[in-house]
């Protein structure tokens, strides 16, 4: 089959490669229908980090076709039409039990019991408690909604987390601050929690459009400590926000959230 496979840093490469093989009772073989890269995955492209090892089949968002499935999988069927997110948790452990399931004790994913998802097919352990069935087949959705249904697989609900995390409610202020992808799933995130108002901080005019189109009511496009009075201002006797959404990751972003 083929498959994006990484092999140093700036060399990225479409080789034919093995079809991946359940391993444990717990694992399931899909067949990808729509995989994508994620900001992480530049990482290892650019040199950053040296997670992946040269011939590692990457990638880690996917939605696809189940094809196989360990004995111990009861949840899914071969044909159903499922999610494959990023995290793997067992479900059982303390971690999974309280909501940590991307720090599961059980998971094997940094040890490659896992295989990359940009492939045409990806081999995932803890299937039952991971894999996400989505209703029909793809045939019954158009190309547009199958990338919607993709992001789902890590970006959206990554985004969705931040919002949870802070605990956003029903008519609350809130600023995001970043406009990458997370940033803008976690505008919609914010509202999709009850925020009223929604300070975007944006730097890219495209962006911030999008911004506008997931229900944004304020952009801030200033840096730094000009962006904190600007978003102060927006709020009522610049008491400040009730919540913010830090979608960066930069030690810049994380003071500014503060």
């Amino acid at each position: 089959m083929k498959a994006t496979v990484y092999e140093k840093p700036g060399d990225v490469e479409l080789k034919d490669v093995p079809k991946p093989e359940i391993k444990t009772a717990n694992d399931a073989i899909i067949k990808v229908v729509r995989a994508c890269v994620c900001g992480s995955d530049l990482w290892f492209y650019r040199g950053i980090h040296e997670f992946y090892r040269p011939g590692t089949v990457v990638g880690h968002e996917a939605i696809g076709i189940v094809d196989a499935v360990g004995g111990n999988v009861k949840n899914v069927k071969p044909g159903d039409f499922v999610i494959v997110p990023f995290t793997h948790g067992c479900g059982h452990c303390v971690a999974c039990k309280n909501g940590f399931d991307s720090n599961c004790l059980n998971s094997n994913f940094a040890s490659g019991i896992t295989t990359g998802y940009q492939a045409e097919y990806l081999q995932t352990e803890n299937a039952s408690w991971a894999l996400v069935k989505i209703p029909g087949q793809p045939k019954d959705y158009s190309d547009a909604q199958l990338n919607d249904l993709l992001t789902l697989a890590d970006v959206m609900a990554t985004g969705y987390h931040a919002a949870t995390s802070a605990e956003v409610k029903d008519g609350e202020t809130v600023a995001v601050i970043g406009d990458g992808a997370v940033g803008l799933c976690g505008v919609i995130g914010a509202k999709l929690r009850g925020a009223k108002r929604i300070i975007l901080l944006s730097h890219h005019a495209d962006r911030a459009k999008l911004g506008r189109e997931f229900d944004a009511t304020d952009i801030v496009s200033s840096k730094g400590d000009q962006a904190v009075k600007d978003v102060l201002a927006l709020t009522e006797e610049n008491a400040g926000v009730d919540a913010v959404l830090e979608c960066v990751g930069a030690t810049s972003a994380i003071e500014q959230a503060g």
